[in-house]
C-alpha cells in the first residue's frame, strides 16, 4: 500500500462527511486507503462513517472504539494500524480543497529521499462561516516559501505545520513511536512533527490546499489561550529532555517567548501574581548576563505594566 489517509474523529457529525469526501476525491496513480479512527462518538459520526464504509468497503477502513480513547491515543493507534508507506493526516473537522494534493506530496517524497514529511498551507474557517484573513501558516507563509527545507529547529521555533496538510514517511516515525512520555502531553501534532524532523527536513509546498475549522468544540480551539500556551511550554521541556538538551538554546528561546507572552497578557488582565511567575520564567530562560538590550526593554515594559496594575488594584 502506497499511502494511508488517517482521519481522527469524535463527535464530528457536522463535518466528517466533508472530510471523507475530500479524501475520496483524490486523483492518484497509486492505491491508498482511508483509515478512520472513530473515537466512540455520542452523535451521528459513527453512523456516517459506517455509511462510507458500506459504500466504499475496499477504500474506507474504520476503527470503531468501544470506549473513548481520547484524542492522543486515538491518533497514535490509528497511525499504528495504517498500512501505507506514507501517511496523510486529517482531523475529522477539516477537509482538503485540491484533488491533486496527495499525488503532489507523494511525488515530492518519492523524489526527495532526505525529506521525511511534506506539508502545505490551509485556510481558516470560523464557526460563523467567515474566513480568517490570514492562513494557518500566517506570517511564516512567505518566509518559509523561500526555503523549502524546514528543519528541526524551524519547527521548534514555531514554523506552524497544519496537521491536516501533512504527508509523512511512516518509516521515519515508527521506529520509536510512541515514546512513553507522549501520552503525558496534551497535543499530538508538534511532538510528532519534531520526532519526524529529527530524522530529516520537512518540505513545504507553497499552496493552500486545505481548510482548518475553528469552532467551539474543536480539540484545540475550544481551549482558552492560557492552557494552549501551557501545553506549548510542556512540549518544549519534555522534548528538550528527550533530546538530551542537544537543542537547548532553541527550546529555551521558545520557552522565553511564551513566558513573556503569558506574563504580559496576564498582567494586562490584572492577574499580577501569576504574571510575575511567568515573568520570572522569562528572565531565567532568556539569560541576563550579559544582559541583552531586547530583554532589558521587555523588563522595563513589564515593570511599567506591573506598576499600573498595582495602582489600579489599590485605587479600587
Amino acid at each position: 500500500m502506497k499511502l494511508s489517509v488517517c482521519i481522527f474523529t469524535h463527535n464530528h457529525e457536522n463535518y466528517i462527511a466533508e472530510a471523507v469526501e475530500s479524501a475520496l476525491s483524490q486523483k492518484t496513480n497509486f492505491d491508498f486507503e482511508i483509515v478512520i479512527g472513530e473515537d466512540a462518538s455520542t452523535d451521528r459520526t459513527r453512523e456516517i462513517v459506517k455509511h462510507y464504509h458500506n459504500k466504499y468497503p475496499n477504500k474506507v477502513r474504520p476503527l470503531y472504539r468501544s470506549t473513548n480513547l481520547g484524542q492522543m491515543k486515538n491518533t497514535i493507534d490509528t497511525i499504528l494500524q495504517s498500512r501505507g508507506e506514507y501517511v496523510a493526516l486529517m482531523d475529522g473537522d477539516d477537509y482538503w480543497t485540491s484533488s491533486k494534493k496527495l499525488q503532489e506530496q507523494v511525488n515530492i517524497l518519492d523524489t526527495h529521499s532526505k525529506h521525511v514529511l511534506c506539508f502545505h498551507d490551509a485556510s481558516i474557517l470560523k464557526s460563523d462561516g467567515q474566513w480568517e484573513n490570514s492562513t494557518c501558516c500566517g506570517p511564516d507563509h512567505q518566509s518559509i516559501a523561500l526555503s523549502k527545507d524546514i528543519t528541526f529547529n524551524d519547527i521548534i521555533c514555531d514554523v506552524h505545520i497544519p496537521t491536516s496538510t501533512v504527508v509523512f514517511r511512516k518509516s521515519a516515525l515508527i521506529q520509536d513511536y510512541p515514546p512513553k512520555w507522549l501520552t503525558s502531553l496534551h497535543a499530538t501534532d508538534r511532538p510528532m512533527f519534531l520526532l519526524l524532523a529529527a530524522n530529516g527536513p520537512a518540505y513545504y509546498l507553497n499552496e493552500v490546499w486545505g481548510v482548518y475549522r475553528k469552532h467551539l468544540t474543536g480539540f484545540w480551539t475550544s481551549r482558552s489561550y492560557l492552557p494552549q500556551w501551557l501545553i506549548h511550554l510542556q512540549i518544549y521541556r519534555v522534548l528538550n529532555k528527550h533530546y538530551n538538551y542537544k537543542h537547548h538554546r532553541s527550546f529555551c528561546a521558545c520557552e522565553s517567548r511564551v513566558s513573556h507572552i503569558l506574563a504580559t497578557r496576564l498582567i494586562k488582565e490584572g492577574k499580577t501574581k501569576r504574571a510575575l511567575c511567568f515573568f520570572r520564567q522569562y528572565v531565567r530562560s532568556s539569560g541576563l548576563f550579559p544582559i541583552k538590550l531586547k530583554v532589558y526593554a521587555k523588563i522595563m515594559e513589564f515593570m511599567l505594566l506591573y506598576a499600573k496594575a498595582r495602582f489600579l488594584f489599590y485605587k479600587k
